[in-house]
C-alpha cells in the first residue's frame, strides 16, 4: 500500500529512482562507519547489495542496477562498479505492461497487428474512459473476484491466497487515485524490455569491461502471465546456457509467484545461489 499521487509519470525508471534513493539513503551509514563497504573492494565478500524482484519488480530491479533513470541532473548510485553484486528475479515481465509484447519476434505480423487492437481498444473502453474504469474499481471489483484471480496465479498451494493477500489487492483499488494509478501502469510506455536493457547496459549486465554482473531467475514452470516460452523467457534460457553469461535459471513446479506459491524450492534456489556470490 503507498500513495498514489496523480502528478507523477507512473514508469519502470520512476520505481527504479526509488530503489536507488533508498539504497542510497538506508545504506549510508554502513557506508559512513565502513568505507571500503562500497568501494567495489574486491576482498570483501559483504560488499555491494543483491536486489530481487517478481514480474515487473524484476525490470525494476534491471533499471536500477544499470542506472537507467539516471541523467546528468539525476545521477544513480547503484550503477557505480561494486555497488550490485547480483540480481535474483522471480520470473521477469516484459516492461511497465504488455505493450512491448508485440515488439516480440515470435509473433507473425497479423499477430501484431492483433495484438496492438487488443490493447488499442481496451485503452478507448477502459483505461482512458473515467466513468467506466471507476465504475469498475467501484462496484465490479469484489474481494471474491480478486480471490478467483489470484488463486489462478497459484498452482502448488491456491490456499496461500488468504484474506490478508486478498484486502492487501483490495483495499488500494478502493483508495483515492487508484484509477488514474491503474490507467498509467496500462497505458503508459512500457519502458525498456529485458532484451534491450541488456543491450543497451552491455558494459553492466553482459559481461563487460566490468566482468559479470550475477543474474539468477527462479521461473515456475506454469507460469502463464509471464511463460517461459515468452520473449523474455526465451531470452534468458538462451543466457543461462552461455556459461560466460554469468545467468542461471532454475524452473520450479509453480505459477506466476513462485517464492509465494512454493517457497520451499523457490528459497532453496534463490539461497544456493546466494552461497556462491
Amino acid at each position: 500500500r503507498s500513495s498514489k499521487p496523480g502528478d507523477v509519470y507512473y514508469s519502470i525508471n520512476l520505481w527504479a529512482n526509488l530503489v536507488d534513493d533508498y539504497v542510497r539513503e538506508e545504506m549510508s551509514s554502513v557506508a559512513e562507519s565502513d568505507k571500503s563497504w562500497w568501494g567495489g573492494g574486491q576482498d570483501s565478500n559483504d560488499d555491494g547489495v543483491v536486489l530481487m524482484g517478481n514480474s515487473l519488480g524484476s525490470t525494476v530491479a534491471l533499471a536500477a542496477a544499470t542506472g537507467d533513470f539516471a541523467d546528468e541532473n539525476q545521477p544513480s548510485f547503484l550503477s557505480k562498479p561494486g555497488r550490485v553484486k547480483g540480481i535474483c528475479m522471480f520470473n521477469c515481465g516484459v516492461g511497465l505492461n504488455s505493450r512491448g509484447v508485440a515488439d516480440e519476434p515470435q509473433w507473425t505480423p497479423f499477430e501484431r497487428a492483433l495484438i496492438g487492437f487488443v490493447i488499442t481498444s481496451l485503452d478507448v473502453l477502459l483505461f482512458n474512459n473515467p466513468f467506466v474504469l471507476n465504475y469498475v474499481l467501484d462496484e465490479v471489483v469484489t474481494e471474491e473476484l480478486l480471490r478467483n484471480a489470484l488463486q489462478n496465479l497459484y498452482v502448488v498451494n491456491p490456499s496461500r491466497v488468504d484474506d490478508a493477500l486478498v484486502k492487501s489487492f483490495y483495499n488500494p483499488a478502493k483508495e483515492d487515485g487508484a484509477a488514474e494509478a491503474l490507467r498509467q501502469i496500462y497505458t503508459n510506455d512500457p519502458g525498456l524490455s529485458p532484451m534491450q536493457m541488456h543491450e543497451k547496459h552491455a558494459d553492466i549486465l553482459n559481461n563487460g569491461d566490468r566482468g559479470v554482473l550475477p543474474i539468477h531467475l527462479v521461473w515456475g514452470d506454469e507460469d502463464l502471465v509471464t511463460p517461459l516460452d515468452g520473449g523474455v523467457g526465451v531470452f534468458y534460457k538462451g543466457l543461462a546456457q552461455d556459461a560466460s553469461s554469468g545467468v542461471s535459471l532454475d524452473i520450479i513446479r509453480s505459477g506466476h509467484i513462485p517464492f509465494d506459491d512454493n517457497p520451499e524450492e523457490s528459497n532453496e534456489s534463490m539461497l544456493r545461489w546466494l552461497s556462491r556470490q
